[in-house]
């Protein structure tokens, strides 16, 4: 199993801060899409995307599961804490 690469979550964060309405969750190729996309449309855009559309679908399909799970989690907190 591989470790999870810090610059792959990166990346996915990066995507939803560009895209922060998503209104589904995306597959691995809708990620690699919205990637090139941002690359696409920016001079400057952030570097771990390159890794993104490098990265086998598999670990992204990995790193995907842990982003929504830390986001899950974090918005559990914040009803408890209500």
């Amino acid at each position: 199993m591989k470790t999870p690469n810090p610059a792959l979550t990166l990346a996915i964060t990066s995507i939803y801060s560009q895209f922060p309405n998503l209104s589904y969750r995306p597959r691995p190729d809708d990620v690699k899409l919205l990637a090139a996309f941002i690359k696409s449309q920016h001079d400057t855009y952030p570097p771990q995307l390159d890794l993104l559309l490098e990265e086998d679908n598999h670990h992204i399909e990995g790193a995907l599961n842990r982003f929504f799970q830390r986001q899950r989690k974090s918005t559990t907190e914040i009803f408890k804490s209500k």
